[in-house]
């Protein structure tokens, strides 16, 4: 099940809805090779402890210079809202405690509240896109990720002070430095909901927002707002989204979908700006049992354009019902739903990208003439961009001591990243632990399953050029970025389709060094197996199966030592060692878990962590010596 919990009251943002995938026990079984490229024509012993690497080529390139200059090559896919306000109005909670909760008293509490200000938000920055004004709506956000955002929109822009929703939406301001500042115009009234009758009436007035270019009011302060001079343009109290679907589909945008809980208010402003079609599955909050709107996804699904994005989450049921329907449709699922102000942060962000890259390692720099059982460790989740935005993400994961000691592998979705929080990734690569804390993209754009991805529907007959898109995208990002490695998840990792797909990546990037991969369940469900598929230029690239997994309740970093220990008694093995995000042991987090797995095995002189980049290069030169050779000299 996915963990939701906030590590701050006050909206710092540490906020870990992540994509954790059902735990499971270990699986230690030995790992296998499957031949699916060229094998060099006759064996080669591996290298000794005499190997000398020939010197590299006269026409050979420096390693260094192995990367595409930032463009926009077609790797772009989210809406780019065109917003450059001048002002904007910073706006508030009054009850930030209570934001989701629909029964609460008083106009300026609950999730009626909280839905207002989304409105408004959406509504006034759309406004502000199409000219209408030149004021903007920020809405109250905290951590490092939103604030450098913020100061990024500080710098062309003036902040004009702090109000609330209720005050936004009655109050006459009249001018400031010269500038009428009354945004309640803006508004053609409202559409109603009854949050607590429907829950889903929320999630139906969101899409008839953005149409009637009302704010969201609820039954509770209809009054409230008729007094204040408003009048109701749509009643979607009593609607069913199947309704709002039929009714609407023609207004909204096929360009991306968001599917939200009925209880949360975050990404409806996104939603508005946009255009978009928003679905909750369940029709009560976490209560499949309440009705699902199962049917009604897969029609939204096969609406929207191929390889879309999906943002927010759902809670209450498994993945399986949600994220795997995303995939099979052809689309990218991504956990958003606790995130904040994508409307302005994604703000003309293909303008915005930055030329920084990570680091790696130069593979000539290896000691090829060791044998030992190589192992090394990644850590989960990186595809959930709530998370990686987050304080708690750097200051708990990424910039401990622990993570350059153990050379352990960080996911991190960029394609979410330079588009929807564009001064995220330079400032994740500024901080990047040491260049053998291989960074790793995570899926391609989203949470899904390669094996399953583009299967049903319309796009199941597209499947091919589907995966050659993503594959493009993906692509891009990661030679723009100087990512070498990539890591997926299928449903079944011995599927033809999985190295069908795994194929699709190789081909779009000649600079890809190698591929991690993990099976949703159980995560080790690979055994260590490696998958080797055939790159354009004649080199075998390797998928390393996951083959240990360190997660709490299930296994223990002691407990997986013991495992390495029994079972790789080859003179020279190559593993690789999942490390479960959100597992905590002696209330230590899952980087420092890492660390005490490592402990555990220090004693025993067969065993050397490395970098996964390492990993995958040693592996390379045990398993297709003859051709990593002649790719070692092409470079510098």
């Amino acid at each position: 099940m996915k963990l939701r919990f906030l590590t701050s009251l006050l909206l710092i943002m540490a906020i870990l809805t992540g994509c954790d995938k059902e735990p499971e026990v270990i699986n230690v079984t030995g790992g296998t090779t499957e031949d699916g490229g060229k094998t060099d024509p006759s064996p080669t012993p591996d290298p000794g402890s005499d190997f000398v690497l020939p010197e590299s080529n006269p026409d050979a390139v420096n390693y260094a210079d192995l990367y595409d200059p930032v463009k926009d090559a077609g790797q772009f896919y989210l809406p780019e809202p065109k917003i450059k306000p001048e002002l904007y109005w910073y706006m508030v909670y009054q009850d930030y405690g209570g934001r989701e909760d629909p029964g609460r008293t008083g106009v300026e509490t609950g999730l009626q509240n909280y839905l207002l200000m989304q409105s408004i938000a959406g509504l006034v920055n759309r406004a502000c896109a199409e000219g209408k004004t030149n004021i903007g709506i920020w809405i109250e956000a905290g951590g490092r990720g939103y604030k450098a955002e913020q100061d990024e929109l500080d710098g062309t822009t003036r902040q004009i002070g702090r109000q609330t929703a209720l005050e936004l939406a009655t109050k006459e301001y009249g001018t400031w430095n010269g500038y009428p500042v009354t945004v309640k115009h803006l508004f053609d009234g409202y559409v109603l909901t009854d949050l607590v009758r429907n829950p889903e009436s929320g999630n139906v007035a969101t899409v008839a927002s953005h149409v009637y270019n009302s704010i969201i009011v609820d039954v509770r302060d209809s009054a409230y707002f008729n007094a204040a001079g408003y009048t109701m343009k749509y009643d979607c109290s009593k609607m069913t989204l199947q309704q709002a679907f039929d009714s609407f589909k023609d207004r909204c945008s096929n360009d991306c979908l968001v599917v939200m809980p009925v209880k949360c208010g975050e990404l409806r402003d996104y939603a508005i700006m946009n255009n978009l079609f928003i679905l909750n599955l369940n029709k009560q909050w976490e209560n499949p049992g309440s009705g699902q709107n199962v049917e009604l996804f897969d029609q939204v699904l096969d609406w929207l354009k191929p390889n879309s994005q999906v943002l927010g989450w759902e809670q209450g049921v498994g993945e399986d019902v949600f994220v795997d329907r995303v995939s099979r449709h052809g689309h990218l699922m991504l956990a958003a739903d606790w995130s904040y102000n994508e409307n302005l942060t994604s703000r003309y962000y293909k303008t915005r990208q930055s030329s920084e890259r990570f680091k790696s390692i130069n593979p000539r720099s290896i000691d090829y003439g060791k044998k030992k059982n190589f192992y090394s460790f990644f850590l989960t989740d990186g595809d959930n961009y709530q998370y990686i935005i987050t304080d708690n993400f750097e200051d708990n994961y990424y910039c401990i001591p622990s993570s350059s000691s153990t050379k352990i592998a960080i996911e991190i979705g960029t394609q979410s990243l330079t588009q929807l929080m564009p001064t995220r990734l330079p400032y994740l690569v500024q901080k990047q632990p040491s260049p053998e804390c291989t960074i790793m993209e995570t899926f391609g754009g989203g949470y899904f399953y390669v094996d399953t991805y583009s299967t049903t529907g319309t796009s199941a007959s597209h499947r091919a050029e589907n995966l050659k898109i993503l594959a493009q995208r993906t692509a891009a990002h990661m030679r723009q970025h100087g990512i070498k490695v990539l890591h997926v998840m299928a449903k079944d990792l011995a599927s033809t389709k999985t190295k069908e797909a795994l194929q699709a990546f190789v081909d779009a990037n000649d600079q890809l060094e190698g591929i991690t991969a993990v099976q949703y369940s159980p995560y080790t469900g690979g055994s260590g197996k490696i998958i080797w598929l055939t790159n354009k230029a004649g080199y075998d690239i390797p998928c390393i199966t996951a083959k240990y997994m360190i997660w709490q309740g299930q296994t223990t970093p002691a407990g997986v030592a013991d495992s390495m220990k029994a079972y790789e008694t080859a003179e020279q093995s190559f593993s690789t060692v999942c490390v479960h995000a959100w597992s905590e042991f002696d209330e230590r987090k899952a980087g420092d878990a890492a660390a005490m797995c490592k402990s555990a095995l220090s004693s025993n002189p067969k065993f050397q962590a490395v970098s996964m980049q390492e990993l995958i290069w040693r592996l390379r030169m045990a398993e297709r010596k003859d051709q990593t050779i002649k790719y070692l000299a092409t470079i510098k």
